[in-house]
């Protein structure tokens, strides 16, 4: 199951789709997550003149920015105004997901304004809201303590190589159950770890235990690491779920 987007942004996406009906107005929002995502699409597929374009600046992006256009108009010539930078650090230190998530923050900027941080062996790299380039260029000069320079990225970034993928056997889909097998460790710890508020579901904090998972679901936990369910390659014989998964590496 998919967390549902907060009732703030439904009211704000009912709003703006509704602004854009029989007109030929053009609504950019900034990133989503795939639940707020979700229900944007849900919402504008009751509505006869409203198309939306999704951008996330990565091939595969979880976090992408919207455009919301009547249907008369061309979803060609939308732009969903996306940056992607490249992270150089000048010392040459590895750095980490959380480490560049840490210091955008730093700088009081909205967690909306960016979308995917990806951090591989080819360095590390995030998506931004290009009506912030300029800021960016001149304020996120460090991560951390490591000094850093940003490079505007023009071809598309694929995620393919940041994920090393595996299999689990679980005996349901149920939540607790499926972070046990992520992780290898008891359905105990498990739900220790949901009621703690230590794990994400499709980037919101789930701590139901029997929340129903389902492919597609990305599952964040702490210090383990980011987990996507790709498919469900077989059933066992004893009814059992083959899950193919990929992990952020």
């Amino acid at each position: 199951m998919v967390e549902r987007a907060s009732p703030e942004f439904t009211k704000r996406a009912k709003d703006m789709l509704k602004s854009v009906c029989g007109t030929r107005r053009v609504k950019l929002i900034d990133f989503l997550n795939i639940s707020e995502q979700t229900a944007l699409k849900r919402m504008a597929a009751n509505l006869n003149d409203v198309s939306i374009v999704f951008a996330g600046g990565f091939a595969l992006a979880d976090r992408k920015r919207a455009v919301i256009f009547s249907s008369c108009l061309s979803d060609q010539s939308m732009d969903a105004k996306v940056s992607v930078f490249k992270i150089d650090v000048i010392d040459s230190a590895e750095i980490t997901h959380s480490q560049v998530l840490g210091s955008l923050m730093g700088l009081n900027i909205d967690r909306s304004v960016i979308g995917d941080i990806m951090v591989d062996s080819d360095g590390a790299f995030f998506a931004s809201c290009s009506e912030f380039d300029k800021f960016l260029i001149d304020n996120f000069t460090k991560v951390g303590r490591h000094s850093i320079r940003l490079e505007l990225v023009e071809e598309l970034i694929t995620r393919s190589q940041m994920f090393e993928e595996m299999e689990i056997i679980v005996s349901s889909m149920r939540l607790d159950v499926v972070v046990s097998a992520l992780i290898n460790t008891s359905r105990g710890k498990s739900s220790h770890y949901l009621e703690a508020g230590f794990v994400q579901l499709n980037h919101v904090v789930s701590k139901k235990i029997s929340k129903l998972c389902q492919v597609g679901d990305i599952i964040s936990i702490r210090k383990h690491g980011r987990f996507k369910i790709i498919k469900n390659k077989k059933i066992t014989k004893s009814g059992k779920f083959v899950l193919v998964i990929y992990k952020n590496v």
